[in-house]
């Protein structure tokens, strides 16, 4: 699929506390290894041929700095061109798979705002979604401010599920999410959603 008029979101300026706090003071869950890339960039290098703006430290910076997810998306979304908006997080390794069937869905629709992921327990995933630009900016310039609010302020319109994988909605929070990828790396199969 091609990315033109897509840009992709990635949110990437929590702190990693949890992470942190198994793996010891100062561990990046970012940076931390991954086959022969690290979380982060095993996302990144998976977006080859999309506009992809990064959200926090070395990248793009939201408003305030550590403002949350709805920040950080408010900031990307200024930065980055397109009319379809991709969000993702910046410690979900293999997100990347996910994007083409995401633009696919909100474009087959147009009278779609935006797209969110399910996993295959029926949950919605956020950082796993696509927007319409106009309809983003509407909800964002209708909250008093974005800094700390929930992602769900972005699903206020008319959206559409699509389903994901386990693989593709994996985040690296803590330590046990960094061995579960690692094992996902080595393996031969994906787990495709239904």
């Amino acid at each position: 699929m091609s990315g033109d008029g897509v840009g992709v979101v990635v949110v990437a300026g929590g702190a990693g506390t949890r992470f942190a706090a198994r793996a010891g003071a100062g561990a990046d869950k970012l940076a931390a290894p991954l086959g022969s890339s690290t979380v982060r960039g095993t996302l990144l290098e998976g977006l080859d041929g999309w506009h992809v703006v990064v959200v926090g430290p070395g990248g793009v910076r939201e408003d305030p700095p550590g403002g949350g997810p709805l920040a950080g998306f408010a900031a990307g979304l200024a930065a980055v061109r397109g009319e379809v908006v991709v969000l993702l997080g910046g410690d979900q390794p293999f997100a990347a798979s996910a994007v083409p069937r995401l633009v696919a869905a909100l474009r087959a629709d147009p009278a779609l705002d935006a797209v969110v992921g399910v996993d295959p327990g029926g949950r919605r995933q956020p950082l796993l979604s696509a927007h319409r630009r106009a309809a983003a900016v509407r909800v964002l310039d209708g909250l008093p401010a974005v800094a700390g609010l929930p992602l769900r302020e972005l699903f206020r319109g008319h959206v559409a599920e699509v389903p994901v994988s386990a693989r593709e909605c994996l985040d690296v929070d803590v330590p046990a999410d960094l061995d579960r990828a690692r094992d996902l790396l080595g393996g031969a199969g994906t787990d495709r959603p239904t």
